[in-house]
């Protein structure tokens, strides 16, 4: 016989689930001492206050725009070089001057596209992206001024410029210093253009444009950041929630056993299962009242804790369930919530085990155990709407503790009925029939050890328990 099946797999004290951490990184301890929302934006750059949050939006957001950054610019690229042919075609502008030019600019967006892996977050992306849009808008101001087709052409292409520059969702700010830099190349260009009048509604449509597209910018990136700071905080809530979650499901699971507590997590309202096969065993400290009148508070507890938390290994490592404790009593039970065929040889062996660990502890001093153990039907379930409790009742219980009232100290006393149930395993004295209130006279045996191939198979396991 080895060790005994482990049927009770309800965690035990202590092992409650640690949660996953938070997704994203906690606000920055000066801004939350100062009552500054972490997820605030500074007005003009529109970054966040909580530098931490920054980053992490940075990071979060750059990965999220690399595709979009490789699009834009292998567009871009590959724009140019359609421009190379098309602009000696349609305009002025000699093939001798536009293919090189368009050439070169075509090179250098596809080395932005080529390089784009280190572009991992948002602020080198625009800094990529504002740096490109500016040299090509001032490209295209110097072709268009240089080639007489400033007004229509022109503008019409810098239009072009800033759709692109809308699409890759360029950061406010540097949207605002790539609009500085076009706009002074074009008051340059305009100035120097021979004919100025002409101008006069190109730079209007050229001034919306620019107003237009750094308003719709900051508008967007407004939103971007709130939602990005909501999905946050909405993360946090959620990873908060399942950790209180799973913190709650645990102590349900301490107290209750693991199909009843699965049963209550499911959603059952009412729990009551009747068990046709159950032992059910009482222990009591012999004489406790008056040892904890001699104790302090700290004294009995720690008394109390130290004896029951070793029960608790012997219950767990035999497969039985802990049913509850009453003051110095100790109260188990072998078949339930699910069957074992052996439950009483279970139960027996638990009481013997229970002996020998109150007998070497030193504060017990002479007092012993005294145990009681029946064997018959129980109806078990659970009561309690704010404190679950699984407990068992029915004559079976009644019997188990007069059993245990009526016991001698330091022997497990046992009914006829659980005798039939082990007396292969175990040697013990028949008592006689004693009288129970409120059952009569029941025959009884005190267990007085293992037999012998029963006490090997013990006695291994005992270095476990």
């Amino acid at each position: 016989m080895g060790r005994w099946p482990r049927n009770v797999t309800h965690p035990r004290h202590g092992e409650i689930p640690a949660g996953r951490p938070a997704v994203y990184p906690a606000a920055d301890g000066a801004a939350t001492d100062a009552g500054i929302d972490p997820g605030a934006l500074r007005p003009g750059s529109l970054r966040f206050v909580d530098r931490n949050l920054e980053r992490e939006y940075q990071r979060h957001g750059g990965a999220e725009s690399l595709s979009g950054f490789r699009i834009t610019t292998a567009a871009a690229a590959i724009m140019w070089l359609f421009a190379a042919v098309v602009i000696p075609i349609g305009t002025p502008i000699p093939l001798d001057r536009a293919f090189p030019v368009c050439s070169a600019l075509a090179v250098l967006n596809w080395a932005a596209f080529v390089l784009s892996s280190r572009a991992d977050t948002l602020d080198r992306q625009h800094s990529a992206v504002s740096f490109l849009t500016s040299v090509n808008g001032l490209v295209i101001l110097w072709l268009a001024s240089t080639g007489g087709v400033l007004p229509g052409y022109g503008i019409s292409a810098l239009m072009l410029l800033f759709a692109f520059g809308f699409v890759a969702r360029t950061g406010f700010i540097f949207a605002a210093w790539r609009s500085v830099v076009i706009v002074v190349g074009f008051i340059v260009a305009a100035i120097t253009y021979p004919v100025r009048g002409s101008l006069l509604v190109d730079a209007f449509i050229f001034g919306a444009a620019v107003i237009g597209t750094l308003m719709a910018l900051r508008l967007l990136e407004q939103s971007r950041r709130r939602v990005f700071y909501q999905d946050i905080v909405i993360t946090r809530q959620a990873d908060a929630l399942r950790l209180e979650k799973g913190r709650a499901d645990a102590l349900l699971r301490n107290v209750l056993p693991a199909s009843i507590s699965s049963r209550l997590l499911a959603g059952e309202q009412t729990i009551a299962d009747g068990y046709p096969a159950v032992t059910v065993l009482f222990a009591d400290i012999v004489g406790f009242t008056p040892l904890a009148a001699r104790l302090s508070a700290d004294e009995v507890v720690g008394l109390l804790g130290r004896l029951f938390a070793r029960f608790d290994e012997l219950v767990a490592a035999r497969g039985l369930e802990k049913i509850k404790t009453i003051g110095d009593a100790y109260m188990v039970a072998g078949g339930l919530p699910e069957p074992l065929e052996d439950h009483a040889a279970r139960v027996v062996d638990l009481g013997l085990a229970m002996l020998e660990v109150a007998a070497e502890d030193r504060e017990l001093a002479d007092r012993r155990l005294r145990i009681g153990v029946h064997t018959g039907p129980v109806i078990g379930g659970v009561i309690g709407k704010h404190k679950f409790q699984f407990d068992i009742w029915g004559e079976t219980v009644n019997i188990a503790s007069r059993l245990e009232s009526h016991g001698i100290r330091g022997r497990v006393q046992v009914s006829a009925e659980t005798w039939r149930h082990v007396e292969g395993l175990f040697e013990a004295e028949r008592r006689g029939p004693i009288h129970l209130r409120g059952h009569g006279p029941i025959e009884t045996y005190t267990i007085a050890g293992r037999r012998g191939e029963h006490r090997r198979a013990v006695r291994a396991i005992a270095p476990a328990l």
